[in-house]
């Protein structure tokens, strides 16, 4: 698991409860659109805790990781299905297993 920066890392360690999803580069990075969204839906008080998540999209089905720094905004999202992981490595496992069937059954449609 790679931070795109030493600030990025701190804010994990450190800062508030947020959000923090893989770029295009497959490092972390703080979301802030994420984490105004999930602090909204998931009202304070937080406790601090990283949870290795992925978020399932609800009208796509797409997979993503977010390394979520609150159990306690880890709780509900309107958009997407939060699955919870012990590990960055199964999380990550997770999200390729989601895309595969996504991809393949994108495949049984042609």
């Amino acid at each position: 698991m790679e931070f795109i920066d030493p600030f990025d890392y701190a804010l994990a360690k450190d800062g508030l409860p947020a959000v923090f999803t893989l770029n295009h580069e497959g490092v972390l990075q703080f979301d802030l659109v994420r984490s105004r969204d999930f602090r909204r839906q998931n009202p304070a008080p937080h406790q601090r805790g990283w949870l290795h998540c992925v978020l399932v999209d609800h009208a796509t089905s797409w997979p993503q990781y977010a390394l979520i720094t609150s159990p306690d905004l880890a709780l509900r999202h309107e958009r997407a299905s939060i699955h919870q992981f012990d590990a960055y490595e199964d999380a990550i496992r997770y999200v390729k297993i989601k895309k595969e069937d996504l991809y393949g059954r994108s495949d049984d449609k042609k």
